[in-house]
């Protein structure tokens, strides 16, 4: 049994077979999971490690570099990036694309454990944590309140309110930011701990000896087991406060006696602000395989039943990721069914028959919906990716199903009836239309299988345009047939000869294209040689505009999302960059483009969240400001840039800032789209290096933010103790500064459960007058083993000076990175001019500058888009070989790919658009789909000259006879990818390109094919034919 007959025999399991498509189609695309864009980054484990105290050079030393040390032998290690902080380290490691995340933390943590003799015995348990620090919260939840104050919301979010958004499904982890945690706080007058011969030691151990709750073992107690247990607690204050210390003459004398002790916040370290009022921030971060609009609408339900739970507490959604998200996907669908409306108008006006064009648009939705089925089987999700991908396929879809109405509508005009027409007309088109559909296929399957960022990012495309054309191929075959017998028996001549007054002077005008076009061939058989070199000229014109016209990797889009990070001098208080922000406050207020904005004041501990300028101080804030939608606003968010830039410059007090959009990467992993890497074993002379050549990059133009990773303007006393005196006291340089470290910022001894809350820390601390200038710091008394006490200035010298509060690392080098943003201009444009740069710039031996992050990431992406577009063309002519049985005329058929250049360049420069990988996939998707035109002239023309006719009628003969449906399917191809061009949807910008080049292409590649594929084969049949004599 032939194909054609299949869908007749079997109508009604084909009519089943619609019907399910359609109901689980439907099904998919409410089911299926939504995101902004793919996962493009490599998979990623992030370590941190406390190290209250230390430095960061400390932090290096002692955390760091023994860690580094053992994570090189992992397996599948790509880089490893260090930050050494005061009290933090950091060490994120990237893997290769495929490598489990979850085995790769187990590895970590394994490799952590064998070395944990070599890291300080008082260094906390370091941290694995399977998502990166760059990584953003998809939510934000503001708490505030009219009647409690921040403080008792804070205790009540970090003990009762994270513990229910933690169970959400997908939650990955939720933290605080603001409002002070409550401790118990124990100032201690040193010179009545002196009188008494007490240390801060001493009380430390008498706290913890005394707030004891322990098993004691068990005993048996007629006959059954029970279990002793020792609770001796603080309760409250009053049981501190009692809290007897001995003396150094064996007396007794209450805590209370030596200090003050209170309920206290602590000195305040971050703060909160959501449009203007403080507030207490959880920030949720999802799992990396969970779906970000479930996990907010999972979020949203959950704030509703703690609404009710805490009506004291006002719940406000700060930041929501599913906004833009949903928003993006609500846009691209309506630009998909725009999309299949200019298609179905295309082909009403060409076919002028409603019978054909309903069975021919019939056939789009039953596509489509086949499309999501498949994708919801592979596990597929939409995005900005396989949404672009489907308005793409729009074109591509309907070629097969008009190819087969037309050849059906064919065989009925030679008086057969219309089912034996079907039969007929789909058996003798099935295999042209197969082998048509296979050279756009082949083009496609390389990105299924190539690995990195490449494969990551154009993977889901490829297997959406695959699945949509393969189902395309499939219905137009299964079920076009059986419409089209359907349709048949149905009559619209009033619709049809309303349309005619539109479709008529469509037709007309086609028609007289049709006869300038067999002129200009004529012309162009009787001067092959300079037609085609008018066409290499053309070819060379477009190509050197193309080359010259700049590249990037990813175009930008505007998502709405304005992130600002200020940084005040080193030392500023919360309260002091909180005056700041007030500042920068009032010029947001008067913006009518803004949503939303919330702002990150100071840090909070445990974090691993990475900003701008590294883990964030108290002299530090993070704006996250929220636009309206880019279609509800004439400013671009590029535009709101410049004048908050502006605005920001008039603020004395910030000494750095940098503005960027939500998105303004290619991937998230990177911190800026300008990465220059100073390396070298000196930091001092790497900074000077960087310091410098951070003001040459400045100077680039079309560069903009440029700052440094690493600033040295942090006020140090460095204490050099005295060896000699240290080895008669018995003390080591380490227990020297633990002691000075608790005698400047305290210790946290112990903690206490209160009717009203648990777990609350109990600090002891010096009063401030203890630790507030030079001479305080010198009269620090240091205790021996022994217990002799000696001040610290007896034992050590003091020497000011500045350093820096962060040492970064990249593979085991010490490293300072420069970053920037540029604006308008190419990327490739800056990029050189900072190489050039490079290659002259005077760099010690041993030290290096060189261009990193997204720069290389571009040239091994650019070099793969390269490579699969020279598989693709071999590909195509491998498949064309067999199905012509030569070797010559798929070299023919093939020159129509060279011609897209044409189109492409005036495409380019008409919409302002650089040379990105989405135009190089526009490439290699045209290699596929535009030979398929010169397939049907040169199969025609063959056909043509079996009957007798010389090579030039054959080819006039085979231009009239293909031209209609090559002009169809051309501009339906066209109009199908309007809406994606147009940017009509939100986040459309990242993936226009593409859309711009394949309709570029298409148009110059389709009027061009008509001319110089006939020109060509003309010659090659006279260079054989000559050959032969």
């Amino acid at each position: 049994m032939k194909i054609g007959q299949i869908s007749i025999k079997y109508k009604y399991f084909i009519l089943s077979l619609t019907i399910a498509i359609l109901l689980f189609g439907t099904y998919s695309k409410m089911t299926l999971k939504s995101q902004m864009s793919p996962d493009t980054n490599s998979p990623s484990v992030t370590v941190l490690a406390q190290y209250p105290g230390a430095s960061a050079q400390d932090v290096i030393n002692d955390v760091i570099e023994p860690i580094e040390n053992v994570f090189g032998s992992l397996d599948g290690i790509k880089n490893i990036k260090s930050i050494g902080q005061d009290n933090v380290a950091i060490i994120k490691l990237d893997f290769n694309y495929g490598i489990n995340v979850d085995q790769a933390a187990i590895d970590v943590q394994n490799s952590l454990s064998r070395i944990k003799s070599e890291l300080p015995a008082n260094l906390p348990e370091a941290k694995v944590l399977k998502f990166s620090t760059s990584d953003k919260p998809v939510a934000t939840i503001s708490l505030s309140s009219d009647s409690v104050d921040l403080r008792e919301i804070r205790q009540i979010a970090e003990e009762k309110i994270a513990f229910d958004l933690q169970l959400i499904d997908g939650v990955a982890s939720v933290s605080y930011f603001g409002g002070n945690e409550t401790q118990v706080e124990i100032q201690l007058d040193r010179s009545r701990m002196n009188a008494h011969g007490i240390t801060i030691n001493q009380i430390n151990s008498s706290l913890l000896m005394n707030n004891i709750k322990a098993p004691g073992g068990k005993i048996t107690d007629d006959g059954k087991e029970v279990l002793v247990r020792i609770e001796d607690e603080f309760k409250n204050l009053e049981d501190i406060k009692n809290l007897g210390i001995k003396t150094i003459d064996g007396n007794k004398v209450y805590l209370s006696d030596l200090g003050e002790v209170y309920f206290n916040t602590g000195d305040k370290e971050s703060a909160y602000v959501y449009n203007g009022s403080d507030g207490i921030a959880l920030m949720i971060t999802k799992k990396s395989d969970a779906n970000t609009i479930d996990v907010i609408d999972n979020l949203k339900e959950n704030i509703t039943d703690l609404e009710k739970k805490y009506p004291f507490i006002n719940f406000e959604i700060a930041q929501d990721d599913s906004i833009f998200t949903n928003q993006m996907i609500n846009n691209m669908t309506i630009s998909v069914l725009t999309a299949l409306l200019f298609t179905m108008l295309i082909i009403v006006l060409f076919i002028k028959n409603i019978n054909q064009s309903l069975v021919i648009s019939a056939s789009m939705p039953l596509v489509f919906m086949s499309t999501l089925g498949l994708m919801k089987l592979s596990g597929m999700k939409l995005d900005m990716v396989t949404l672009s991908a489907l308005i793409l396929s729009i074109g591509f879809v309907v070629d097969g199903a008009i190819v087969v109405v037309e050849n059906i509508m064919t065989h009925y005009n030679k008086s057969k009836n219309i089912i034996q027409a079907a039969i007929d007309g789909t058996n003798e088109i099935a295999m042209p239309s197969i082998a048509g559909a296979t050279t756009t296929l082949i083009v496609l399957i390389p990105l299924l299988f190539i690995k990195g960022f490449v494969g990551e990012m154009f993977r889901p495309l490829a297997m959406t345009v695959i699945f949509a054309i393969t189902s395309s191929i499939v219905i137009a075959l299964i079920v076009i047939p059986l419409f089209t017998v359907m349709f048949h028996k149905f009559s619209f001549k009033k619709i049809e000869k309303a349309i005619g007054y539109i479709s008529e002077p469509f037709n007309k005008m086609m028609d007289k294209i049709l006869e300038i076009y067999i002129i200009l061939l004529k012309k162009s058989l009787s001067n092959k040689l300079k037609m085609l070199l008018i066409i290499v000229v053309l070819m060379g014109l477009s190509g050197s505009f193309i080359a010259s016209n700049g590249i990037e990797m990813l175009p930008k889009f505007d998502g709405g999302t304005t992130f600002l990070s200020i940084e005040l001098e080193p030392g500023t208080k919360v309260e002091e960059t909180l005056t700041v922000v007030d500042d920068i406050e009032s010029f947001l207020e008067l913006e009518k483009n803004i949503e939303s904005y919330d702002v990150q004041v100071g840090y909070e501990k445990n974090s691993a969240m990475i900003g701008d300028f590294g883990i964030m101080g108290t002299n530090q804030a993070l704006f996250t400001i929220n636009l309206l939608p880019r279609t509800d606003r004439k400013e671009t968010i590029w535009s709101f840039q410049e004048r908050l830039r502006f605005e920001l410059k008039k603020i004395p007090d910030i000494e750095r800032f940098v503005v960027k959009e939500k998105g303004g990467t290619a991937t998230s992993s990177s911190t800026a789209p300008l990465d220059i890497r100073i390396s070298g074993d000196d930091e001092e002379v790497i900074y000077k290096l960087a310091s410098n050549f951070e003001e040459e990059v400045k100077k680039i133009q079309g560069t903009t933010n440029i700052y440094k990773s690493v600033n040295m303007d942090n006020d140090q006393i460095l204490i050099k103790t005295n060896e000699e005196e240290l080895r008669r006291l018995g003390l080591s340089t380490a227990e020297v500064s633990k002691q000075i470290y608790i005698a400047l910022e305290g210790i946290n001894s112990t903690t206490i459960n209160t009717v009203d809350a648990n777990n609350i820390d109990v600090k002891l601390i010096f009063k401030e007058q203890y630790r507030n200038d030079m001479d305080a710091l010198k009269d620090i008394n240091i205790t021996s083993p022994i217990g002799a006490i000696v001040p610290l200035r007896e034992i050590a010298e003091f020497e000011s000076g500045k350093r820096s509060n962060m040492i970064t690392k990249e593979n085991l080098e010490n490293t300072i990175d420069i970053y920037g943003y540029i604006d308008s201009r190419a990327y490739s444009h800056v990029t050189s001019d900072i190489q050039k740069l490079i290659d002259k710039y005077p760099v010690p031996t041993d030290y290096s500058i060189k261009l990193s992050g997204e720069s290389s990431d571009m040239g091994e992406s650019m070099k793969d888009m390269l490579f699969l577009l020279i598989l693709a063309i071999i590909f195509v002519y491998l498949i064309l070989v067999p199905q012509f049985k030569s070797f010559i005329h798929p070299i023919t058929i093939m020159a129509s790919i060279p011609l897209v250049i044409i189109g492409i360049a005036p495409a380019l420069g008409l919409t302002n658009k650089y040379v990105s990988m989405p135009v190089l996939l526009g490439f290699i998707l045209l290699a596929g789909t535009v030979v398929n035109n010169a397939i049907l002239v040169i199969d025609q023309t063959i056909l043509a000259k079996k009957t007798g006719l010389s090579t030039n009628e054959a080819l006039i003969s085979a231009i009239t006879v293909r031209y209609r449906p090559i002009m169809m399917t051309a501009l339906s191809d066209v109009v199908g990818m309007l809406p994606l061009a147009m940017q009509l949807a939100l986040g459309s910008e990242r993936f226009s390109p593409l859309a711009v080049t394949i309709i570029g292409g298409i148009l110059s590649a389709t009027f061009l094919t008509l001319i110089v594929i006939p020109v060509l084969f003309a010659g090659f049949e006279e260079i054989k034919e000559k050959f032969v004599e």
